[in-house]
């Protein structure tokens, strides 16, 4: 009988806790979601599992989900807000600027950088995939790559990609690229997002700006 009562405990507390979260999640308190793709690493890795919850405030620099509707795919995406009303946003070759003030430093970031044939083989060891690198030359490569993954001991560069971007100029008007973006004022009722994997990320450099309305949620974890 003693057992019993334990074992009775022990069902009644664990459906108690099943039926919170499962109230939890239907209202928004706390969700998870699946993150496929790796424009938010190195916080959000790729194919991770991400927790939200939509009680805690939408604060700038912090990871927030939102949702996208403006030609690109559809549907909630997980960014970095970096600009709300009347910010000035400016990229000046690869590094962000708020107001005039550099704010990368705040981050974990990834950048793109020019690396060798060594170096691509050490990442390889560790972990990376043949995808993870775009050959330039025979003995050359572009990879998105964190501070935490950059290596002395093999040849590394900034890579700044110059080249006029189509879809930048559709959204904006302007002939600016990715990585030099700006400057631009954010109107009232409007946000800025960035991924942050800068050039692994289809964000509003791409979608333009995001209406306030369309924050949906806050991530919890990984903390950000």
């Amino acid at each position: 009988m003693f057992k019993n009562k334990i074992f009775n405990g022990i069902l009644l507390t664990g459906s108690v806790i099943v039926s919170l979260f499962i109230i939890a999640k239907l209202s928004g308190v706390l969700q998870y979601a699946f993150v496929p793709q790796a424009g938010g690493e190195p916080t959000i890795k790729k194919r991770s599992f991400v927790v939200i919850t939509n009680i805690l405030p939408k604060e700038k620099n912090k990871l927030l989900v939102y949702y996208q509707n403006k030609g690109y795919e559809k549907g909630m995406y997980i960014q970095r807000l970096v600009g709300v009303y009347n910010d000035k946003i400016h990229i000046k070759n690869g590094e962000l600027y708020v107001n005039d003030i550099l704010v990368d430093k705040k981050f974990n970031l990834k950048h793109t950088y020019k690396i060798d044939r060594a170096f691509v083989n050490d990442l390889m060891l560790k972990g990376f995939s043949e995808n993870d690198f775009f050959a330039i030359d025979e003995n050359h490569f572009i990879a998105n790559l964190s501070d935490s993954e950059l290596n002395s001991n093999f040849s590394y560069e900034r890579f700044i990609n110059t080249n006029f971007d189509r879809d930048i100029f559709k959204m904006y008007g302007k002939n600016w690229t990715a990585d030099n973006f700006g400057p631009i004022i954010i109107p009232k009722g409007k946000v800025f997002f960035l991924g942050d994997n800068r050039n692994a990320s289809l964000d509003s450099r791409y979608t333009g700006l995001i209406n306030e309305e369309e924050i949906k949620g806050r991530v919890i974890y990984p903390k950000n």
